[in-house]
């Protein structure tokens, strides 16, 4: 097949959605930061994109930031915040459903995970990992299409996060704390992240109950703590405690997990005939705002890499209640200029470099990844 230029894309994603008219669809992205609506970008690369996700019976995202207008709230450097008009915005890219249980649902402190909440509600946008309190923010939702009922539940693995009160407004924290091992002194901060039991067996439960009343269970893990600077390694590589854990939420009856967290991709692995999605990577990553000094991201420590606006979006075939097929659409973002962070098609030389580093990094875990004309599909 030959490789699409911009002038195809309209052809190819007609091809690519007709293909799968029989299927439910189920479209997966990673984390998304805006300061900026996309949705208006004429070009095809970007009105394409959008074609993939709008096309799908349901388009899942990790929404890594608050929606809100209190700006006033904010706390700390790096926070992301727009109004209730960017409800609509994510609903326009074709996102549907959105996990919120990450390390930026508090940037604006109680009020402004309320807010969000509120303003996802309001746009028709389904949530799970956040809520009211810390047992709403533990349940599934829940999306029928057609015969087939899903459940997402959205979970954050954190090492350090504070506890709150159970009756307080709550993401869904799955605590991982720090333990250092003999001979370390735990000086330079490193130490091995040991999941909590008591919460590992918690969020087992969690899809034990939640498989009971759904015949798809998506879990969405979010796992962020990694090092943003060229001095550290790239981090696409799995830490072993998360392998474990995502092992431990199939075994429960999860059927997809859908990692994000690191800014980077990572691979995919097939377990039990289920696949988890290590990291998805940044879809939108706008993450340079009025609000953090540009100080911050001039640093040579902390200039951006490419491997951070690489992504893909990831498009599941169901049928009869099982994942039946699974493409990979190769996306890039621009890293400089207006329209930083804002994610289309790939070209061909974005293209083979997206889905050579998803093909190398799945290997790992013995997934083998075919290259179908402009897009990626595990065998």
């Amino acid at each position: 097949m030959a490789i699409p230029q911009e002038e195809d894309w309209n052809q190819r994603v007609d091809a690519l959605l007709e293909n799968s008219e029989d299927d439910i669809v189920l479209t997966a992205v990673g984390d998304m930061i805006f300061n900026r609506e996309i949705t208006d970008y004429p070009e095809d690369s970007y009105q394409n994109l959008y074609r993939v996700i709008q096309g799908a019976d349901i388009g899942f995202g990790n929404l890594e930031m608050s929606l809100n207008e209190t700006p006033e709230l904010q706390k700390g450097t790096y926070n992301f915040r727009r109004g209730e008009e960017f409800g609509w915005e994510i609903l326009k890219l074709g996102i549907n459903l959105v996990g919120l249980a990450n390390n930026h649902a508090f940037d604006y402190g109680a009020p402004g995970l309320l807010d969000s909440m509120r303003i996802l509600r309001q746009s028709g946008i389904a949530f799970a990992g956040a809520g009211k309190n810390l047992v709403a923010a533990q349940a599934p939702v829940y999306r029928q299409v057609d015969r087939t009922r899903f459940a997402l539940l959205s979970f954050m693995s954190g090492d350090d996060w504070p506890k709150t009160d159970p009756d307080e407004p709550s993401i869904n924290v799955l605590n991982a704390p720090k333990v250092f091992l003999d001979g370390d002194n735990g000086l330079d901060g490193r130490g091995v992240p040991a999941p909590l039991a008591s919460d590992v067996r918690a969020m087992e439960d969690a899809i034990v109950l939640a498989k009971r009343h759904a015949d798809i269970v998506l879990v969405a893990y979010h796992l962020h703590w990694v090092p943003h600077s060229r001095a550290y390694p790239l981090p696409d590589q799995v830490p072993p405690h998360q392998r474990l854990v995502l092992y431990r939420a199939i075994d429960a009856g999860a059927d997809v997990i859908l990692g994000s967290g690191p800014h980077v991709l990572r691979g995919i692995e097939m377990y039990k005939g289920k696949p988890i999605f290590y990291s998805l990577g940044d879809f939108i990553y706008q993450y340079r705002t009025k609000g953090i000094p540009e100080i911050y991201w001039q640093r040579d420590e902390q200039k951006d890499v490419r491997e951070e606006f690489d992504t893909v979006v990831a498009r599941l075939m169901i049928r009869d209640k099982a994942v039946s097929k699974i493409q990979l659409i190769p996306v890039s973002q621009e890293m400089t200029g207006p329209r930083t962070g804002s994610p289309s098609l790939a070209d061909r030389r974005s293209r083979d470099r997206i889905l050579g580093s998803i093909i190398d990094l799945s290997a790992d875990f013995g997934t083998k990844i075919k290259i179908n004309g402009w897009y990626g599909e595990v065998e």
